[in-house]
């Protein structure tokens, strides 16, 4: 069988073919035929504008999604420091009441610190959410909230030790009559000492930070007695 022989048959007779038809047929064709390739461009534009618009359709729901946690970390960690703000003012509201003029006005010649009931398991706040610390934008608040709780368990921890000395006594007293050793009364003094410089740079922190923190939260000022005013001053206020 002689392959291009009838191929050659079939192609002629295919072109007398469409030779004989009339020109409205070839338009008709023509016609049809870019009706059709219209109609597949049409398509694959709507096509691609249905997948550009799908897609961005889900990359704002992806970033509304992103937003909403973003603002609920937000919403957390504003919570958070409402609530460390709170506890370490009542800390300090809680020392000066207690100790504050005493502090102020220490004369180790007249006597010594009296007995202060606090530990450390007041700072709950603090404790439990020390890790969301970290997520804090602001550095300097971040710093400064670290170095205040620091100042404020080291005060707490010193005075702790200070209360637990089986033997106190004035600075004036003689250890002859009192019993009192000379190593005791020195630990009294120096303990003292030590507790004064806790209690001042704990005093200068909690000034920066409460101020720092009323910046952040957008509240407005809190006076705190021995920081804002004296004591006399706070009463006078209260009359």
């Amino acid at each position: 069988m002689d392959f291009p022989l009838i191929a050659n048959q079939i192609w002629n007779s295919l072109t007398e073919f469409l030779s004989r038809l009339p020109p409205w047929i070839w338009f008709q064709a023509i016609a049809t035929l870019l009706a059709a390739g219209i109609a597949v461009i049409g398509a694959t534009i709507a096509a691609k504008a249905a997948y550009r618009n799908s897609a961005r359709h889900w990359l704002q729901e992806v970033e509304t999604q992103r937003q909403r946690a973003r603002d609920a970390e937000r919403e957390r960690i504003s919570g958070i420091l409402h609530a460390l703000r709170e506890e370490i003012l009542q800390l300090w509201l809680i020392l000066a009441a207690d100790l504050g003029a005493q502090i102020e006005t220490l004369d180790l010649k007249r006597k010594p610190l009296p007995y202060w009931s606090y530990n450390q398991s007041y700072f709950s706040v603090f404790d439990r959410n020390a890790g969301a610390i970290g997520q804090i934008e602001d550095g300097q608040l971040r710093t400064c909230l670290v170095r205040t709780y620091m100042f404020a368990k080291r005060l707490v921890d010193q005075y702790q030790g200070y209360t637990r000395m089986d033997l106190r006594v004035p600075a004036n007293a003689n250890p002859a009559t009192t019993g009192a050793s000379a190593d005791t009364t020195y630990a009294l003094h120096a303990g003292a000492l030590a507790l004064v410089e806790s209690y001042q740079a704990l005093k200068k922190n909690i000034e920066l930070l409460r101020n720092l923190l009323d910046a952040e939260l957008g509240l407005k000022k809190t006076p705190l007695p021995f920081i804002d005013f004296t004591e006399e001053q706070g009463k006078k206020r209260e009359g």
